[in-house]
């Protein structure tokens, strides 16, 4: 039986996915939990983890309600423990599915139909490194593997024969249209990014677009942004340097890897002093990349990924003729991937 046991941004605020946030270095150990031992709830296990989402699918021997249940709170138990949180901690915000409900899960996800952006591409990319990081650890078969994989190839067909992404815009494209509104135009703002990775980069890109013309990048590996720097432009301040590019920035867009804030109160209260208008700083990270007392400072401007979903809202209501079509598509490719299942199960 194939199985998943999760929480998105749907069920659980982002107070509680970044306690549960998992690393990619992380991603072996926890894997190794779920399938390695006597008493290991899963035979197969890959996990996608993303700071929208923290899912862990499975092929496991369930054949009952009764069954079932102990598997999940087994998979809930083994999320928790590796946090060191209680077992019973946010138990409650976990969904579950099992079998062909299961399997159309990973379709609508792959194909960003859960996303806070309808349509985003980037979860593609995610599902497809998250199977790569089972199979490197181990931890994924013959049944995952193929359900992996149907799921990449239903991903793309949607994105050809729908126009699901049509327009589409990323989480950091919500954060750039976020600062656009606020700011009323890019134009003679001064952008500071934090952090280089991949959200950076497409924001990098997104503020270019949007008419963004002086960009300052921050990050702990200067290197890092140097190359980013060398293909969008801007100029390149050392971390050190963080809290003295707060003071000249209009607005702020942060996205790392770290495990704890790097904004601090103290940075952003230096920041506003004399302002006129107020410091816009736009949270991208789960964990957080900016503390939670920074929203009481006068003269900040405090959003996280949470409040991006009301800049998306439109974009979501524009979309529901091509949400139908998508689900079309996954309701068939459920059937062609359940035939392929039981026809597995005949074979010698």
């Amino acid at each position: 039986m194939i199985i998943v046991v999760g929480i998105d941004h749907h069920t659980a605020p982002v107070e509680v996915r970044e306690q549960l946030a998992l690393t990619t270095a992380q991603l072996p150990v926890v894997l190794a939990r779920l399938i390695e031992g006597p008493d290991a709830p899963l035979r197969e296990a890959v996990v996608l983890a993303t700071c929208n989402r923290v899912e862990v699918y499975g092929a496991a021997d369930a054949e009952d309600d009764h069954t079932l249940h102990a598997l999940v709170e087994q998979v809930i138990g083994v999320l928790h423990a590796y946090h060191g949180l209680s077992s019973d901690a946010y138990a409650s915000l976990f969904y579950h599915y099992h079998g062909a409900a299961a399997v159309a899960h990973l379709f609508a996800a792959t194909a960003g139909l859960r996303s806070m952006v309808v349509g985003e591409a980037q979860i593609q990319g995610q599902v497809r490194a998250a199977q790569l990081a089972a199979s490197e650890a181990g931890a994924s078969g013959p049944v995952l593997q193929a359900l992996f994989r149907h799921a990449l190839e239903t991903g793309k067909r949607i994105r050809t024969e729908t126009g699901i992404d049509r327009n589409a815009v990323s989480v950091s494209q919500a954060g750039v249209a976020l600062a656009r509104q606020r700011l009323g135009s890019l134009a003679a703002a001064r952008v500071l990014l934090v952090g280089s990775g991949k959200m950076s980069e497409l924001a990098a890109k997104n503020l270019l677009d949007n008419g963004a013309r002086s960009i300052t990048l921050v990050n702990r590996s200067s290197e890092r942004a140097r190359q980013l720097a060398a293909v969008w432009g801007g100029v390149v301040r050392a971390f050190e340097d963080l809290p003295a590019a707060l003071c000249e920035a209009d607005v702020v867009i942060s996205s790392t890897a770290a495990p704890h804030p790097v904004i601090q109160a103290a940075h952003v209260q230096a920041a506003v002093v004399g302002r006129q208008t107020p410091l816009v700083l736009i949270d991208l990270a789960v964990p957080r990349d900016i503390a939670a007392d920074v929203v009481d400072i006068a003269g900040a401007e405090v959003y996280n990924i949470d409040d991006l979903e009301q800049v998306v809202v439109t974009n979501v209501a524009r979309r529901q003729g091509e949400i139908a079509a998508a689900q079309a598509i996954i309701a068939g490719e459920v059937v062609r991937f359940e035939g392929w299942l039981q026809a597995r199960a005949v074979l010698p």
